[in-house]
């Protein structure tokens, strides 16, 4: 639950199926297009043991959720081509697993020599 590869994989397969859209829909316009780069993108970084990962993470499931709750409102164009509902809750997914992930984004700390504070 805590590891940042599942969440990266989780993130890359759905936008995957946002290129290639869910019971033969199929993207319109350059959005889904842009959703789905982010969703990669934000996957893919996830390999990284960084602190930026995190946010990288965050923001791209925030776009997935936002994306889906303006699909909800009678703007599918501006979404990925699948359930409105099914991208919102996905979207909150990854949100809840990118923080539940955040200490296993950190680099891991080498042992630092003792430091001398001088006393």
């Amino acid at each position: 639950m805590r590891s940042p590869w599942s969440l990266g994989m989780l993130m890359i397969a759905m936008g995957g199926v946002g290129i290639s859209g869910i019971g033969g829909q199929k993207p319109h316009g350059a959005a889904p297009f842009a959703i789905a780069a982010v969703l990669i993108a934000g996957g893919a970084l996830m390999f990284l043991r960084r602190p930026f990962v995190f946010y990288v993470a965050l923001a791209a499931a925030a776009v997935l959720a936002g994306t889906g709750a303006l699909a909800l409102a009678g703007k599918p164009q501006l979404a990925l081509p699948v359930p409105p509902a099914l991208s919102l809750v996905v979207g909150l997914y990854l949100c809840l697993r990118a923080i539940i992930a955040r200490p296993a984004m950190q680099p891991r700390k080498s042992e630092a020599p003792p430091v001398d504070d001088g006393g």
